[in-house]
């Protein structure tokens, strides 16, 4: 049973996610949704759900594969992909709830956070560079909202590369956090 202060993932998350995440599929050849190397070389399913195998991303097409195939033997099809991505994002928005339990989040507050979250992982406040260390985080606790805003844009690296696609998430995510249309 949720607890009184669990919330819904707000529409504005799934939405960043999905446009950003795009729908991954490996071979489009297929009717099925196949694994996919992220652009570090991570590989991912549906939208975007990294596969992990010890607690360690997956980076070599096998051990996707393999994954992929004990998990959905019959292949993976867009009603899986979207199943898993609301599962996915209920547990990040879960856990960016808990980091602020004093402070009042509006939807889109919430859901671009969950949507940076979901892409840069949660973690434990301490334990490294995620949302739970984030400068968005820790700036919309002490009151900066727009500062919180900004501290979005310092999250477009991936692989020690600034990548264009992040630049452009980035930029929609901290829109729809000042409660702007994305």
């Amino acid at each position: 049973m949720p607890t009184p202060s669990a919330r819904g993932v707000p529409a504005c998350a799934l939405a960043l996610i999905k446009r950003f995440e795009g729908l991954h599929d490996g071979d489009k050849a297929t009717a099925v949704l196949e694994p996919q190397a992220d652009p570090v070389g991570l590989y991912t399913v549906g939208w975007g759900h990294a596969l992990f195998v010890a607690g360690k991303p997956v980076r070599d097409r096998e051990t996707a594969y393999r994954l992929w195939r004990a998990r959905w033997p019959a292949g993976m099809v867009r009603a899986d992909a979207d199943a898993l991505l609301k599962a996915d994002a209920q547990a990040v928005c879960d856990k960016v709830v808990a980091l602020f339990p004093r402070t009042p989040l509006s939807d889109g507050q919430l859901g671009a956070m969950v949507s940076l979250a979901y892409n840069i992982g949660v973690g434990e406040v301490g334990g490294g560079p995620d949302f739970a260390d984030s400068s968005v985080r820790r700036k919309l606790i002490a009151g900066d909202v727009a500062g919180a805003a900004d501290a979005f844009r310092l999250w477009r690296f991936a692989g020690g590369r600034e990548l264009p696609g992040l630049v452009a998430r980035r930029e929609a995510e901290r829109a729809v956090f000042l409660g702007h249309a994305a």
